[in-house]
């Protein structure tokens, strides 16, 4: 897998979800500043909606911006050496123990965002993240398992432990 490759990926998606969220931001302003957004009484609350919305959409906004920013600022050439355990800017194949491969990138910003690698889809994770902290510093080939227990996100299969394996590691 090439991790540069990645690198522009993150940033493809990055950039498109920038740019569909600016949209939605210019169309919220427009809601909240339209006439027919005045209230008509004091019960009439779309026009404060909309500028709740359109604050929420601008912020949401300036967060990608400023994980744009974290991933241009990766120099290419870090991603180039070899790792033998898991860090930021690592590119992971999973398996969980029904066999259900998973591809995730370690990154320092912008979790949950997704894109497609050489045909495989690959969802950022943080070491803030349950998943993203079990594998902080494992090794190919470790098994470990993600308890229910004060997890919020993670594969969870009736109550259960998820166990893992690190099958590929870049």
């Amino acid at each position: 897998m090439n991790k540069l490759q990645a690198l522009q990926q993150i940033l493809v998606a990055l950039q498109h979800d920038l740019a569909g969220l600016q949209q939605a931001v210019k169309a919220a302003h427009e809601s909240a500043t339209h006439g027919e957004s005045v209230a008509e009484n004091k019960y009439d609350t779309r026009g404060l909606e909309a500028s709740y919305l359109a604050h929420g959409q601008a912020k949401r906004a300036v967060e990608i911006e400023a994980s744009l920013l974290i991933y241009k600022a990766i120099r290419p050439e870090s991603l180039s050496h070899e790792s033998t355990e898991v860090a930021i800017s690592s590119l992971v194949k999973l398996e969980d123990q029904v066999g259900v491969l998973r591809w995730v990138w370690l990154g320092i910003d912008a979790g949950g965002v997704k894109f497609v690698l050489e045909g495989n889809d690959v969802t950022i994770i943080t070491p803030q993240s349950p998943l993203g902290a079990a594998l902080m510093g494992r090794e190919q080939g470790d098994v470990f398992e993600l308890s229910p227990k004060g997890t919020s996100s993670g594969r969870l299969q009736n109550d259960r432990a998820m166990e893992y394996e690190i099958i590929a590691l870049y």
